[in-house]
């Protein structure tokens, strides 16, 4: 059994016009607002992720092994800046969640997934659950 976790993707609109933007598929915007909301909120850093933890790296830390997310557009707004989930099945483990709470930040956290039960653990827990591990 795998437990959903569901993610809001705000500002998805941003972040498809920029990438279209990049691949040379869609012409900037004219307008200069417009054309600093796309870069601004558009950032790939900004668009939520989970990652599961498969132990320990030398250049970033930890392992992580990215799951591929199912993004749902039910919900979404005229123009998709709001109301657009991604939806992520996880079996048992640990992950990594970037979570995109307001337009300007972000919120990086632990999760444990046990019995399709997700709980949200802190680092100490992780480093504990490596130690274990290995």
């Amino acid at each position: 059994m795998r437990a959903v976790l569901k993610l809001e993707v705000i500002a998805d609109n941003h972040l498809q016009h920029r990438r279209l933007i990049e691949q040379g598929k869609a012409p900037v915007p004219l307008r200069m607002k417009r054309y600093i909301d796309v870069l601004r909120y558009g950032q790939s850093k900004l668009h939520p992720w989970v990652a599961r933890i498969t132990g320990r790296d030398s250049r970033y830390g930890l392992a992580r092994e990215f799951v591929k997310g199912q993004k749902d557009y039910s919900l979404a707004n005229s123009v998709g800046s709001r109301g657009v989930y991604e939806y992520f099945a996880l079996t048992d483990g640990i992950y990594e969640v970037n979570a995109r709470e307001t337009w300007k930040r972000t919120r990086r956290y632990f999760i444990l997934v046990e019995n399709a039960e997700i709980t949200e653990v802190g680092r100490e827990e992780v480093e504990q659950w490596l130690g274990n591990a290995i």
